[in-house]
């Protein structure tokens, strides 16, 4: 009598529906989730496009700007006042003049490397005697 019985399914169509709907379901969730995720992406990498337009923008005017001040400098009254503050160049009949300020001299002319005190003095031109005076005074007391 067993060799006529034969079991088709355990479980009913019914049931068989059920888990197919469910198996179906699960898939177009993780189907969406994922592409919420890509839809988050792009979202993201279009603000940091735009924030990036905005920022070349910003640059661009400051651009122009430095430009426009750049032709404003070759009007002739600034090419003029840059030459004068930067080379001491002059225009016309103005005379150039400059002051010349020698090592130490004294009051009657002769030249001392020692001050009022008896102390060397710092010059304006001799590198190597200042640091000579500023290891006699520092290193050398010591």
């Amino acid at each position: 009598m067993d060799e006529n019985i034969k079991i088709v399914s355990r479980l009913s169509k019914k049931a068989k529906i059920n888990i197919g709907i469910a198996i179906f379901l699960l898939f177009i969730l993780i189907t969406v989730l994922t592409s919420i995720n890509q839809v988050k992406s792009i979202v993201e990498k279009r603000e940091k496009i735009i924030e990036l337009e905005e920022k070349l923008n910003w640059y661009r005017n400051e651009n122009i700007e430095l430009l426009a001040l750049e032709k404003s400098l070759y009007d002739g009254e600034a090419v003029e006042l840059e030459a004068r503050k930067q080379f001491n160049m002059t225009t016309g009949d103005e005379t150039n003049l400059s002051v010349v300020i020698g090592e130490s001299e004294s009051i009657d002319g002769t030249e001392d490397a020692a001050g009022p005190s008896g102390e060397e003095v710092y010059s304006n031109s001799d590198l190597w005697e200042n640091i000579k005076i500023f290891y006699n005074r520092e290193i050398g007391s010591n």
